[in-house]
């Protein structure tokens, strides 16, 4: 996996080169990765973009299923969160 500055993003000629050649780059921000640069072809990419999302989504509740392994929650604490959220959106 490549990086590449914020600074970087302003040498395109450079950073098509090396997307090319890599096919992904994280820039970095401060040092501090900030997002991901993915090439695509151009007849799919609708169906590259659904898949980095569901992907996102996969690993998002992964980290949420861990996270409550050590912290369960009672079944009175999540009866309450769902009294909170009804609520809020007006429903109970």
């Amino acid at each position: 996996m490549s990086y590449v500055t914020v600074k970087d993003l302003k040498q395109t000629r450079n950073l098509w080169k090396q997307l090319d050649e890599k096919r992904e780059l994280v820039i970095t921000r401060d040092g501090k990765p900030c997002a991901i640069l993915v090439g695509v072809n151009a007849d799919s990419c609708d169906e590259s973009l659904a898949e980095i999302r569901r992907g996102l989504f996969s690993a998002a509740v992964s980290r949420i299923r861990r996270q409550a392994k050590g912290q369960p929650v009672s079944s009175e604490q999540v009866a309450e969160m769902i009294s909170e959220s009804r609520k809020a959106r007006g429903l109970a």
